[in-house]
């Protein structure tokens, strides 16, 4: 058994990662000898050369021959990948609830624990990684950008409705409240505006990328703002080129729901989704459902098919996707068919 699955061994070495804000915990693991190794190094470049030079001592030199797994965890995972991408080393990024369900029941958590159950999670499905590549500039700009912009309509979001919350149960209160809040919440409306100004210039200095966007905005009812961000999350459509996948990582793909006779539910979507991406697609298709005679005529069959209105919305809401995958993989802007 031992040798049957050294023989399906792909990577000498693999090497987990538990990344925080000031320290990366690292387990190397010897695909021969099934030897593991443990250190603590600072998340700054003179860590990672720390690293390296650790790695090296194990017998190997930080090329392509190792694969590195970590965990997605927002900015704090920027500097190593791009310092090992740069180094030619093969880098997997995965969801932390995709590695926590693959170990069944576990007990006790520390970041050197959670780093040697990231190698091994690496270990087992390495014949599954999914391997990044260094992102292009823009887009790390862009995405930067995008989360700012969310940010910032939270924030105009929960001073205006408190406002208007407190106003209708005292006006005078909440007149004054508005009064002395208005240099924020303009403050937050301009920033609003120079975010979006900012993306949309960025988007029209890159020609591959501005080649992508005109082709995603021909879809009727598809904005800038679902534009952007699904050349975001797709890495300008170098990933998740599928229908399907596309549609499940925005939540909008219905599943089955039942098991043998006693439990069964109609079809739905599933919560595991890019929230905000789900989101800006809703509100596409809304508008969709409102002007454009096509997808209103559409909308109204499914429900007259006796689907409820949800339904048939979300049915739109895939239309589009397909539309865009459409229009991205045959490079020509989407054409309206002609009665």
């Amino acid at each position: 058994m031992e040798n049957t699955l050294l023989n399906q061994m792909h990577y000498p070495h693999i090497v987990g990662i538990d990344i925080s804000k000031m320290s990366i915990d690292v387990t190397l693991i010897d695909s021969q000898s099934l030897k593991s190794h443990s250190a603590l190094y600072s998340n700054d470049s003179e860590g990672f050369q720390k690293m390296k030079k650790w790695i090296k001592q194990h017998g190997n030199d930080c090329n392509e021959d190792i694969l590195f797994c970590m965990e997605h965890t927002g900015i704090y995972t920027r500097n190593i990948v791009k310092y090992l991408l740069k180094r030619g080393c093969k880098v997997w990024l995965e969801s932390s609830l995709h590695i926590k369900r693959s170990m069944g029941l576990v007990r006790g958590k520390t970041d050197k624990i959670d780093a040697e159950r990231i190698a091994k999670f690496a270990f087992d499905h390495q014949r599954d990684a999914k391997l990044v590549k260094l992102s292009h500039p823009t887009l790390n700009r862009l995405k930067d950008l995008m989360k700012t912009r969310i940010r910032l309509q939270k924030g105009l979001q929960s001073q205006t409705v408190a406002i208007n919350e407190l106003t209708k149960v005292d006006p005078k209160a909440g007149r004054e409240i508005e009064r002395v809040s208005r240099q924020a919440v303009e403050g937050l409306k301009k920033s609003l505006v120079k975010v979006e100004e900012k993306m949309e210039e960025l988007v029209s200095i890159d020609k591959q990328l501005r080649a992508l966007y005109l082709l995603v905005t021909s879809v009727k009812s598809v904005g800038k703002v679902l534009a952007i961000d699904l050349i975001v999350y797709t890495d300008g459509f170098t990933r998740m080129l599928d229908n399907r996948k596309l549609a499940c990582y925005c939540g909008v793909a219905p599943f089955e729901y039942r098991s043998g006779t006693s439990v069964f539910s109609q079809p739905g979507t599933s919560s595991f989704a890019n929230k905000q991406l789900k989101h800006h697609l809703h509100m596409c298709a809304m508008n969709a459902v409102k002007c454009h005679k096509e997808l209103r005529e559409y909308y109204l069959r499914k429900t007259e098919d006796g689907k409820s209105k949800m339904s048939a919305l979300n049915a739109v809401r895939n239309k589009l996707l397909h539309r865009v995958v459409a229009v991205v993989k045959r490079g020509t802007p989407y054409q309206e068919k002609l009665d």
